[in-house]
C-alpha cells in the first residue's frame, strides 16, 4: 500500500522537473524580446520629455518676445532658462522669427534638437541614431517700446 502511494509520488514528481527546464528555457527565449522592448519604451518616454520641455521652452521665448519684440538675446536666453533637466539648448538652436514690430503682429520662436536615440533597433533605423526635432510657438506683439 504504501509503496503505490510513493510510485505515485514519484511519477508525478518527474513530468514537473521537465517543465521547470521548459519554462527556463522559454523565458531564456523571450527575456531579449522583453528587454528591447521595454527599452523602445524607455525611449519613448525620453522622447516625450524632450518634446515637452522644448515645447515650454518655445513657449516661454514667445511670451517673453511678445512684451520684448527687439530684445533677441533676452528671447533666446528665456527659451534656454526654460530647458533645464535632459535637455540642453544652445543659443544657435533657438530662431526669432517676424515680419515687422508692430502691436498685434505676430513673433515666432522656434526651437531645433537633434534628439538621440539610445534603443539599439530603433538606432539602425533613425538615420545617423539622430532624430531631429522641430518646435514653434508663436505669439501677437503686446507692445513696441
Amino acid at each position: 500500500m504504501i509503496w503505490r502511494c510513493e510510485m505515485k509520488r514519484m511519477r508525478k514528481d518527474r513530468g514537473k522537473s521537465k517543465e521547470k527546464g521548459q519554462s527556463i528555457t522559454e523565458f531564456a527565449i523571450m527575456l531579449p524580446f522583453l528587454l528591447l522592448i521595454l527599452a523602445g519604451v524607455l525611449d519613448l518616454g525620453r522622447l516625450y520629455y524632450v518634446v515637452v520641455t522644448l515645447t515650454d521652452a518655445a513657449a516661454e521665448g514667445a511670451t517673453y518676445a511678445a512684451i520684448h519684440p527687439d530684445d533677441t538675446s533676452g528671447i533666446v536666453s528665456r527659451a534656454q532658462a526654460a530647458s533645464t533637466g535632459l535637455v540642453e539648448i544652445e543659443a544657435d538652436q533657438v530662431t526669432v522669427e517676424y515680419s515687422t514690430i508692430a502691436a498685434g503682429a505676430p513673433i515666432t520662436v522656434g526651437v531645433d534638437y537633434d534628439f538621440v536615440v539610445a534603443t539599439p533597433l530603433i538606432n539602425a533605423i533613425v538615420p545617423e541614431g539622430k532624430l531631429p526635432l522641430h518646435v514653434i510657438a508663436t505669439e501677437a506683439i503686446l507692445r513696441k517700446e
